[in-house]
């Protein structure tokens, strides 16, 4: 048997590996970081680690359906390399496997929460040389993929891509009047609000996907107020607007 060596949550491959799992990466690219952090394979302390930081944290009831994926990949890699798998993993599935229809999970508009992490450097004037790093998370309700629920409610590349540029520069920024066309889960507005933007606009033409920022806004602990609805006659659509 193996020694068991305890994790630390803040070496890089685990900080990985976490925001990963936390972001619903697909399962194949969150075990890709479990393999780094055990050294090439995913040792029972890795397992231990998954456990505590990742599985043990999660809302099955938002991420069943995920939940259930990134276990069963799991699973398999770990017997496929003669190792042997946690039992509390094996008692996870078997509960996701009896208590969980996949019906139920993927029927209307089903949602999962997302936690999107971003690894800045830490009071460091050369960025690309410094290791040190400080996380900052965004809890989102999205679409479980593309194809449930609308392109509102989903994290777009590009999204992502502005957020990083906005938290990388935060003084471009800083004490400005920001709007967003087309805000969809609220990434953006979230990240402006952090780097203290002056005021922040974020518009949707789609109401479920309004609804659905909102709460995000919310559980990010950001307030905010409905600004007029405008008749958009080219697109057919009203356009809303939050004010942060």
């Amino acid at each position: 048997m193996e020694e068991k060596d305890e994790l630390q949550e803040s070496a890089t491959p685990c900080l990985h590996l976490v925001s990963a799992f936390l972001a619903r990466e697909p399962p194949d690219f969150v075990i890709s970081f479990a393999r780094d952090c055990g050294g090439g394979s995913i040792t029972e302390s890795v397992q231990s680690f998954i456990w505590n930081q990742c599985i043990n944290k999660s809302d099955v009831k938002c991420n069943g359906h995920y939940l259930k994926s990134f276990l069963k990949k799991l699973i398999v890699e770990v017997e496929s390399n003669g190792d042997v798998v946690l039992d509390e993993i094996y008692e996870m599935y078997i509960y996701c496997l009896t208590s969980l229809k996949d019906d139920e999970l993927t029927k209307g508009n089903a949602r999962t929460l997302r936690r999107v992490s971003f690894l800045l450097p830490k009071d460091c004037s050369q960025a690309s040389s410094c290791q040190i790093t400080r996380k900052f998370e965004v809890t989102l309700q999205c679409s479980l993929s593309m194809l449930e629920g609308n392109t509102g409610c989903s994290i777009w590349p590009a999204g992502l891509f502005l957020s990083e540029f906005i938290l990388s520069f935060p003084e471009l920024f800083s004490d400005k009047s920001c709007l967003e066309v087309g805000s969809g889960v609220g990434l953006v507005g979230v990240c402006l609000a952090h780097v203290n933007a002056a005021k922040v606009v974020l518009t949707d033409g789609d109401l479920s996907t309004l609804a659905n920022m909102k709460l995000n806004l919310e559980r990010n602990h950001l307030h905010t107020d409905m600004l007029d609805h405008t008749p958009d006659t080219k697109m057919g659509k009203l356009v809303f607007s939050f004010n942060l």
